[in-house]
């Protein structure tokens, strides 16, 4: 049995495309710029954080600071807007969550999302079911850098032998083993899920019920 969980936000948690695919379209419109993508497309731009997002859906033009600059000065705040119009868990976690959490597991979100927004997001969606949850802050490393989740395995004192990380891609898979614990892939995600990043993984699963025979063993 695991005794604590981290889990990833987007793509793990919850739906979420659709409201960041919004913002960055409009942030690129108001912008002058010519770019326009569908969720499937800005799927591939997460997981890095905010400004990678950016840079990524400015092609070749995202190596220009003053251009990346202005367009993220546009997207944050409309990310801010539009963040949970359509946000929604995946299909079965509240669930899984209410009985990973009766069963006296402690669960924690850790993700690159901007910390006001995540911990408003998850409690909005989840309410107390979470320990802590930890974002993105200005001056403190991101994901793949395990910086967020051994701060709360410091503060919490917790054991990583009995701890868990879950998410949907790569950095979420680097992010377990530089933390030194087991990762769970989640294939429902935003992530790519070929044989390579699966074996990476100790576990893969397709929906979040799958989550609590791992977790309960």
């Amino acid at each position: 049995m695991y005794k604590n969980v981290f889990f990833d936000l987007d793509g793990t948690l919850l739906m979420t495309i659709h409201d960041i695919a919004i913002a960055i379209n409009e942030a690129l419109a108001s912008a002058g710029l010519p770019y326009h993508y569908q969720d499937e497309e800005v799927v591939r731009f997460i997981g890095n954080g905010a400004r990678v997002l950016v840079k990524k859906a400015l092609r070749e033009k995202g190596d220009d600071e003053a251009i990346l600059n202005k367009v993220e000065s546009l997207y944050m705040p409309l990310y801010r807007k539009y963040q949970n119009d359509h946000a929604k868990p995946f299909d079965g976690m509240v669930e899984t969550l209410v009985e990973l959490k009766h069963s006296g597991v402690r669960l924690f979100v850790v993700t690159n999302k901007p910390h006001e927004l995540a911990d408003f997001i998850v409690h909005d969606h989840f309410d107390d079911l979470f320990l802590e949850v930890l974002g993105a802050k200005e001056g403190t490393p991101l994901k793949p850098n395990p910086y967020q989740v051994n701060e709360l395995v410091d503060k919490y004192g917790l054991n990583r032998n009995e701890s868990l990380y879950v998410g949907d891609s790569y950095v979420d898979i680097d992010t377990g083993d530089n933390a030194g614990m087991d990762v769970v892939l989640c294939g429902y995600g935003y992530g790519v899920y070929d044989e390579s990043n699966v074996a990476r993984a100790k576990f893969f699963i397709g929906k979040p019920a799958e989550l609590k025979a791992i977790v309960l063993g």
